[in-house]
C-alpha cells in the first residue's frame, strides 16, 4: 500500500506541474559559440512586438559580456531589410536569463522572415543568416488565426452605406463653401458699385460747386 501511495503521489505531481513551452529556435555553432537563433515570442503575430531572440554561450556557458551593438540582426522580408542591435535582455543575477540578447523589431506581415547576424563574441567573428521555417524557427502568422470572438469583415451593402454617407458629407461640403463664396462673391460687387455711384456723387457735386463759384 506504501509503495502504491508513493507512485500514485509521484504521477499526481507530475500532473500538476505546468510545462512552459518551448520555443522554436536553432543552434548555430561559430567556433568556440553557439547562438541559440528564434523570435522571442512565439506564436508570432503580425503587428504585434517582438524581437530577434539570441541566446549566445561559450563551451556550453552564457556569455553575459558583450555590449549593445555588439550583435546586430538584418531583418529581411519581401526585399525590404532593417537592422537592429541587439541588447542584454537580463542583468546578471537580479533578472533575465543570462547570455539572452535581443533585436526588437515588429513584423508587419505575416509569412517568412530572414535573419542576418553579425558581430563578434569574445573576439569570435559572428556572420550567418537564417530564414523562418519548419527545420529553423516559426514564421510570423495572421493575428485573426487566434482572434475570438472573430471581427466581422463588412460587406459590400455596409461598404457602399458607408461610401454613400461620405459622399453626401462632402457634397454638402462643396455646396457650403460654393453658396458662401458666391455670398461673398455678391456682396463684392454690390460694394464696388456702391463705391462708385459714391464716386460719382462726388464727382458731379465738385462740379458743380466750381460752376456756381
Amino acid at each position: 500500500m506504501r509503495r502504491t501511495m508513493t507512485v500514485l503521489a509521484a504521477i499526481a505531481a507530475l500532473t500538476v506541474v505546468p510545462v512552459a513551452p518551448a520555443l522554436a529556435h536553432v543552434d548555430v555553432p561559430q567556433g568556440e559559440v553557439t547562438i541559440a537563433v528564434g523570435l522571442a515570442t512565439e506564436p508570432a503575430y503580425a503587428g504585434q512586438p517582438n524581437a530577434v531572440q539570441l541566446l549566445v554561450s561559450r563551451n556550453d556557458q552564457p556569455v553575459t559580456d558583450l555590449a549593445p551593438g555588439d550583435l546586430t540582426a538584418e531583418i529581411e522580408f519581401g526585399g525590404q531589410t532593417t537592422t537592429v542591435a541587439a541588447d542584454p535582455e537580463f542583468e546578471v543575477g537580479e533578472w533575465g536569463t543570462p547570455g539572452d540578447y535581443r533585436a526588437p523589431f515588429i513584423p508587419t506581415q505575416p509569412g517568412s522572415y530572414t535573419f542576418h547576424v553579425t558581430g563578434s563574441v569574445d573576439g569570435t567573428d559572428i556572420d550567418f543568416t537564417l530564414q523562418s521555417g519548419p527545420k529553423t524557427f516559426s514564421d510570423v502568422v495572421d493575428p485573426a488565426e487566434a482572434m475570438f470572438p472573430p471581427v466581422a469583415a463588412p460587406t459590400n451593402g455596409d461598404l457602399a452605406a458607408k461610401i454613400s454617407a461620405e459622399t453626401a458629407r462632402t457634397d454638402a461640403a462643396v455646396s457650403s463653401a460654393q453658396d458662401a463664396a458666391d455670398t461673398a462673391r455678391n456682396v463684392a460687387i454690390v460694394a464696388t458699385i456702391v463705391a462708385i455711384v459714391a464716386l460719382g456723387l462726388v464727382i458731379a457735386s465738385r462740379r458743380r460747386d466750381r460752376a456756381t463759384g
